[in-house]
């Protein structure tokens, strides 16, 4: 297929419409979860359960580790089914290195949009199996891929499934993401490689995140032309800012192409720190499947306003908080560990 004729004949779905399964990537690295690897993967294990009520879910995990990760699974009359596929990957965090999935406007057929994914900017040294993902994940489902030679993190974009695309100055134009030293039409390639027609660009995500701020830690789509964007009332904290700043381009924005949209604030948690270092926490990192919205909770009187807040915008799921203190120390949440697998008819 020609990579320039996609923004006539395929769209990016919202998250929010049917999906097929969703997919994790088991992990097993004790240098990356030192001391709590354990932990992690009993978190991971609650996870996987919890989203096979709801609807299929496929899984990452080396062959080696497989029989391993059956036993802890302890599957006996699962709702929906746990597939496992033999890759390695070299983290968790499926959502910025995985396929960006589209979807044919008219047809029942599915794309893998293949993007060159550098470890947020060249911060860790192991990424080359996470990069050669989505290209191996495309055979297992027999789709085209098409790759491209920039880099790109799905964490770093989120849609309406409308044609709106949202991101962030911080990251699509941080110079760590020029492969050659050079800067990036994103507005031009964005809508023609992903079915889109509007950009738009907010300034930064959050304080101290190793994506140099993704979109999704501090504003996400909702049904019903309704945007949940992150606040925060401490003027002394270091989110103050950077995310009033948000809230003002959200306003000029509504003058324009989000004309008709509601604004939900969703509170920050309060603080959390690992090793005197801020975490870069959200409540917006949620994960969204076909009857459920998955949201991260701290253990905080917020996460109970911040479940509600984001119940009025999905009333027909379940809202279900879940523990992500031990998630949080490596810098993600449960839509970075997730990817969505839009269903095809």
């Amino acid at each position: 297929m020609d990579a320039l004729n996609i923004d006539s004949t395929y769209r990016f779905p919202s998250e929010w419409e049917t999906q097929e399964a969703v997919w994790f990537a088991w992990t097993t690295r004790q240098d990356l979860w030192e001391g709590y690897l354990e932990t992690i993967q009993a978190r991971c294990i609650e996870l996987y359960r919890l989203c096979s009520n709801f609807q299929k879910v496929n899984i990452l995990c080396t062959e080696t580790e497989q029989s391993n990760l059956m036993q802890l699974l302890n599957l006996k009359d699962p709702k929906h089914e746990i597939v496992l596929y033999n890759y390695e990957t070299d983290d968790v965090w499926i959502r910025d290195y995985g396929p960006i999935f589209l979807k044919h406007k008219s047809e029942g057929i599915l794309l893998s949009t293949d993007w060159v994914f550098n470890a947020w900017g060249g911060k860790f040294d192991l990424f080359q199996k996470d990069n050669a993902v989505p290209k191996w994940l495309s055979g297992q489902l027999d789709i085209e891929n098409i790759s491209y030679s920039k880099i790109l993190e799905g964490g770093a974009i989120e849609t309406n499934g409308e044609g709106m695309l949202c991101t962030t100055n911080s990251v699509l134009k941080n110079p760590n993401r020029w492969l050659q030293n050079e800067a990036i039409n994103w507005d031009e390639l964005l809508c023609k490689s992903l079915g889109v027609d509007t950009l738009l660009w907010f300034k930064q995500g959050l304080y101290n995140d190793d994506t140099d701020g993704h979109i999704d830690n501090v504003l996400r789509f909702a049904p019903g032309h309704r945007i949940l964007y992150a606040n925060e009332t401490n003027q002394e904290s270091p989110n103050f800012i950077p995310l009033k700043q948000i809230k003002a381009q959200l306003d000029s924005y509504a003058k324009g192409p989000l004309k008709g949209y509601e604004f939900l604030a969703l509170p920050v948690p309060d603080p959390i720190f690992f090793e005197g270092a801020m975490a870069s926490a959200s409540y917006l990192n949620y994960l969204i499947l076909n009857g459920a919205v998955i949201v991260p909770s701290f253990g905080q009187a917020k996460d109970k306003e911040a479940l509600l807040i984001i119940k009025s915008c999905f009333p027909d799921r379940e809202v279900i908080g879940f523990n992500c203190l031990e998630i949080i120390r490596e810098g993600g949440g449960l839509h970075c560990m997730s990817l969505n697998q839009p269903l095809v008819y």
